[in-house]
């Protein structure tokens, strides 16, 4: 029994263990700990897109049509999408994909 209990009690530690490291991943990556949630923040080549506040609906013509996803947020289960394929930089937009046409933006503001 108590071999049975010290397994358990290993199982649950590394459970909690990887949880950990997933949630402060997220946060590290996205800027919220909520590894559900929708990010507040994402960066690529060295740009902060910040907003993921608003949801909007694209028809077919409307969705952007480059997925930019780095390998991490393929990981994460993210799907990232700008439309233009010159995404980086001031001024510029990219979407996270939630599912049903449905997007949330995020715009880059100045500096690097």
């Amino acid at each position: 029994m108590n071999k049975l209990k010290m397994k358990v009690k290993v199982i649950l530690i590394l459970f909690l263990i990887v949880v950990m490291f997933i949630s402060l991943i997220n946060r590290y990556i996205y800027g919220i700990w909520n590894v559900f949630g929708y990010p507040e923040r994402l960066r690529y080549g060295g740009y902060r897109y910040d907003g993921g506040k608003n949801i909007t609906t694209f028809t077919d013509s409307e969705k952007p049509q480059y997925e930019i996803s780095r390998d991490i947020d393929k990981f994460t289960g993210k799907k990232v999408y700008s439309k233009e394929k010159d995404f980086i930089g001031c001024g510029k937009v990219i979407y996270l994909y939630l599912g049903d046409d449905k997007y949330v933006a995020f715009a880059s503001g100045g500096g690097g």
